[in-house]
């Protein structure tokens, strides 16, 4: 079983997003910090939630192929 890329490519620029956001934005404003934190957090979660809805489909695959 293989997970689909754009959720793992999602995911991962939502990470790195995510590393960008605590790491190397310390001059900026509350503001700007706060929009890029809350945009790597939705990222993150829109990956991992296309990684659960693609597995899923391949569970019912698999049992349907096995019927």
């Amino acid at each position: 079983m293989s997970l689909s890329k754009g959720g793992y490519l999602i995911l991962f620029l939502g990470v790195l997003l995510l590393v960008g956001s605590i790491f190397f934005t310390t001059n900026w404003s509350m503001e700007a910090w706060l929009i890029l934190f809350i945009i790597s957090i939705v990222l993150c979660a829109v990956g991992i939630l296309m990684l659960i809805i693609h597995l899923v489909k391949q569970i019912k695959l698999e049992k349907q192929n096995r019927l």
